[in-house]
Formats: C-alpha cells, structure tokens, sequence
C-alpha cells in the first residue's frame, strides 16, 4: 500500500515506535541510538521458529498504553532463548556481561549487580548467582537486563524500573503476581502514587500481552494457541519431516497445559485494574475458550492416536506427510492434477447424535488460519468425531493414554476402538501409503471381522 498513509514494515513500526515513546519521554537519546535499539529488536524477532513471539505480536501490542508502556512491549519478547537457541545475537553483547548459560540454565553473574542492572534484578527478585530458567522467567529477565543496558543513559532510573516492572509482569501464568511486584518496587524506594501507577501499568500491560485468551471468536484463540506449538516444539520446524509420533508429541504437551491452566492465572487485577468488570468478562470468556480449547485438543489427540496405532502396526512410524498426503506448501505448487489427500478416500458412515457443531466446525472448517506446520482443518478429526460421536472420542483419549503409557500395545487400543471408523481410516491411508496397501487393506479387514 502506497502513500503517506500505508502500512509500514515491522521494522519501521518497531523503529518509529521507539522514537515516538523516547521522544514523548524527553529523552536526549540521539537517533542513530534509537535506530540502532530499535534494529536489535527488529533482529531478535525474527529468529526462525517464531510463529507466535514475533513482529505480529508485539506491534499488535502497540496501540494502546503510555510510552512506557509501549517501550516495555518493544522489549518484552526481544529474547526468548529456547526458540531461538540462544541469545539473539543483535543482543548477545548486552546479555554476555550479565549471564551465562549453565546445564541447569542461565546463572546471574556478579557483573549484574551494577546499579542499572541490579535493580532490574530486584524487580524480578533475582540475586546474582542465581540460575534461571526458561519456566521460571529467563526470557522477560534477560529481555529486561537488555532494555535497562540499551537506555541506561536515555531514560531516568524511574523509568527505567517502570519499565522493567512491566516485564516482569509478562511472565504468564502465575498466581496473583502484582503483590509481590508492588513490595519489590516499594523496597527500591518507588512510593505514593508513582508506586500505585507503576504497578497497574505493569498489570496492564501483563493482561494485554495475554489479550488472545478472551478473544470472542474461540477459532481465533486456537489460532494463536497453536503458533506456539512449533516455538515449544522444534520437531514441527520442518513440516514435510516430522513423524505422526512428533505430532502426537506436541499436541499431548499442549493439551496437558491447558487442561491444567486456570483462567485466573492468565489474566490479573490489582486496585481496580482493569475495572472488575473487564475482569470478569475476560475470565469467564478464557474459562470457555479453554474448555473448548481443550475438547479441540482431545479430538486431535484421538485421531492421531489412530493414525500413530495404524502406524505401528503397519510397519512403524513414518512422516506426518507420507500417512495423510500433500501438505499446504505442495498442494500449492503441485502441477498437473490434484494431490492425493487421505480424506479424498474416508468412506462416509452415518453421523452419531451427541455432535457439539461448534467443536466440530472447528474440526471440520479449521481454525481461523493455516499453521506453517499443519493444516487449517482436520480430516481425520472432524470424521472421527462425526462418527464415532464426541463421548466416544473422549474415552477413545483416555485408552491412548493407557496405551502410550505402556498398559497395552497398539494391536489392542486399535481393536478396543469402533471398528468401522478405524477401518475406513485404514483403508483410506492403503490408497495413501503404496508400500503398506496389503498391510493396511488387512487391517481394516481384521478390524471389522
């Protein structure tokens, strides 16, 4: 889009963003610096493996909010060292003279104690010595130690700590955070109003990195939900590689975490921030998207429980690819007719009663967008759970836990499974997978004896 008016690239937004806030800040920090901040940032959001913690996310963050505010969202997801493997490397001079990467994770070197960096290590309550991990805060520690080095000289050491504050408040799912953040503030002599302001702006700022959980549209929260599956999960990187057990892998890790998470854990309130309301309607609105989240998660589970069983004993198991046909990215450039999909050869069956349609939309329809990794729809999910019902589906998740929990072998969580679904499965991979067609045609015959 042309013109005064277009849309800009990330690294514009990111750059004239951080000019905007220094700027509305009165800071004297030249703008050679600021592009340079700006750059590294830029940098560091695109590592490869970022589908969610990227440009998207952290531009969508800055619409709203007060230039501290803006500044904090800036850095908040600058590092994030189990996607990106390390450091960002347009970073790695900051973070080398205050951590260092220890087997057990990353240890808080003496060198931090530094008045600039010291206090970013109060807010967090962290000690030098200290080893922290990826689940115990590392990244929003580390992305705050390097906000704090790069401005050190452009902004005062209140709004320095303000806005370390508010990255400390990023790290999700914690149980009723902002007390703590508040008596960590009050120790550095933050007090009276600007302490009250800095911790709501912290919770503030924490809820909207989280805003997604309560989106109103639940095929855009599973959106979101699973870019994050391939961050956690590097198998999935390369979509035309990983195995159905890969698969299997991640959408178990992902589903054992929601079904544990409490909606209040994502979302805070501290003295009226936000107004109880907004609270509210933001838990109840996370309780039904991780319900539904959940049930989602569980269809998927239960067909590529299938699809890993007929694996298994068919031969063993094989790329995600080989079993289900033509991803997106050869669909696309495939030339002379229409790629073999294991879906165009599913028999149909009648349909069971107990259908929830908007669980099975998103089966059926997909989610709100393609995945980089996996397909929008899910075939063998939506046909499943068409057929079988979703009770069956969820007892069918439970046998697959006992399975691969070593309680019985594939044979027989195949055989305790509704026999013509699973054959219609199998013989539709036996037109897929030419070297197991007798392998799989005799399946689906033995299941259905």
């Amino acid at each position: 889009m042309g013109g005064p008016e277009g849309l800009r690239s990330p690294v514009h937004e990111i750059v004239n963003a951080l000019w905007r806030a220094l700027h509305d800040l009165g800071s004297a920090a030249e703008l050679g610096e600021i592009e340079r901040w700006g750059f590294s940032i830029h940098a560091a959001l695109s590592a490869p493996g970022r589908e969610f913690h990227n440009h998207d996310h952290v531009v969508d963050l800055l619409a709203d909010g007060d230039p501290l505010e803006v500044i904090a969202a800036l850095y908040h997801d600058a590092v994030y060292i189990q996607v990106d493997q390390g450091a960002p490397r347009s970073m790695k001079a900051e973070l080398d003279q205050v951590l260092a990467h220890e087997p057990a994770g990353w240890k808080v070197l003496p060198a931090a104690a530094k008045p600039v960096t010291g206090e970013v290590l109060a807010v967090f309550g962290r000690e030098v010595g200290d080893v922290v991990t990826g689940t115990s805060g590392l990244n929003e520690l580390a992305s705050a130690l390097v906000a704090a080095l790069q401005l050190e000289d452009a902004l005062t050491r209140e709004q320095r700590i303000a806005i370390a504050a508010c990255i400390e408040q990023t790290i999700p799912f914690r149980e009723d955070p902002a007390p703590e953040l508040r008596d960590r503030l009050a120790r550095l002599g933050i007090a009276g109003d600007e302490l009250e302001v800095a911790v709501k702006r912290a919770v503030r700022v924490g809820n909207r990195d989280v805003e997604n959980f309560s989106d109103n549209d639940p095929g855009r929260f599973l959106d979101n939900t699973w870019k994050l599956l391939p961050e956690s999960n590097p198998a999935l990187h390369a979509p035309m590689v990983y195995t159905v057990r890969d698969y299997r892998a991640a959408l178990q890790k992902m589903e054992g975490f929601l079904a544990w998470l409490p909606a209040d854990r994502v979302f805070h309130y501290y003295d009226d921030e936000p107004a109880p309301s907004v609270h509210a309607r933001r838990v109840a609105r996370t309780t039904g998207n991780l319900q539904l989240a959940v049930r989602y998660l569980r269809a998927k589970l239960y067909s590529i429980a299938i699809v890993e069983a007929i694996c298994e004993v068919s031969g063993g198991d094989v790329p995600i690819d080989y079993f289900m046909g033509g991803m997106k990215a050869q669909l696309a450039s495939h030339q002379g007719g229409q790629m073999k999909r294991i879906e165009q050869f599913l028999a149909p069956l009648p349909h069971a009663r107990d259908l929830d349609s908007a669980l099975h939309k998103l089966l059926a329809d997909g989610r709100a967008s393609e995945s980089s990794f996996d397909t929008g729809p899910s075939p063998l999910g939506a046909f499943l759970h068409a057929s079988v019902g979703e009770a069956e589906v969820m007892k069918g998740v439970e046998g697959a836990r006992r399975w691969w929990g070593g309680a019985m072998d594939a044979s027989t969580f195949l055989a305790s499974q509704p026999a013509k679904p699973v054959a219609a499965i199998a013989r539709a991979a036996a037109n897929i997978i030419e070297t197991r067609r007798d392998r799989l045609f005799a399946l689906a015959e033995r299941l259905e004896r």
